[in-house]
């Protein structure tokens, strides 16, 4: 589905409760984990599922209002006051024009990443179909997420380990980056991970390149 096919009339209004950068400074990559907290009781979200963000405005290049989808990095939290809080990982994206050699800011992951305590931004959503974890607990998962497309799967984890229990099929998470900085909550800023080490059916792969410094991808196979 193209992203001009989604829905975007129903939108909620949603406060930026924290924005962490969740890579280390000597990363050349910035990454923020961001939460917010929506201004309507019954926005409903599961794990795997992902909301739009809109940022309105006369942008250089793209639409007026321009959107984009985020994968919800967290289980849903309606602990605080009854509002739902939604946990976003975004990288702040730039990209070079090939044919003039301009460097351009994505519009979105840039907003979101400026963005600090109590600034507003329009959401919609939900969108997409939640992971669906097996009624058997037997079942095995095999999980491959790469850079921010771990989000859905930290979701999934904590799900299964916090709210389903006494699972005792193999969980088998291969996460590749292009170094260990930019392994997202397996790194010395947030490693959420290591609190699921300790399960038995539980194990994490992680898959580096061995040309971190090249653009091009490598075959995670090879990385491993």
């Amino acid at each position: 589905m193209r992203l001009q096919d989604f829905d975007t009339g129903e939108t909620y209004t949603a406060r930026v409760l924290s924005s962490h950068r969740i890579t280390p400074g000597s990363s050349s990559e910035e990454v923020r984990e961001i939460i917010l907290e929506v201004d309507r009781e019954d926005f409903e979200y599961k794990p795997g599922q992902s909301i739009g963000v809109i940022v309105s405005g006369d942008h250089e290049l793209g639409h007026k209002h321009h959107f984009r989808l985020y994968s919800v990095a967290d289980t849903p939290d309606h602990q605080h006051g009854g509002k739902p809080r939604v946990t976003l990982c975004v990288k702040r994206c730039n990209y070079i024009d090939e044919y003039s050699g301009e460097r351009y800011q994505g519009i979105a992951s840039n907003y979101l990443c400026d963005l600090r305590e109590g600034g507003g931004v329009t959401i919609n959503g939900p969108f997409g179909i939640p992971f669906e974890v097996p009624e058997d607990k037997d079942a095995d998962l095999l999980l491959i997420g790469m850079g921010t497309g771990i989000a859905p799967f930290r979701g999934l984890i904590k799900h299964i380990y916090q709210d389903v229990r006494d699972w005792t099929g193999r969980v088998r998470l291969f996460y590749g980056a292009q170094t260990g900085l930019e392994l997202l909550y397996m790194n010395e800023e947030k490693d959420d991970f290591t609190q699921y080490y300790d399960e038995e059916t539980f194990e994490a792969f992680q898959a580096l390149s061995p040309r971190p410094h090249w653009a091009d991808p490598i075959a995670m196979d090879y990385a491993l």
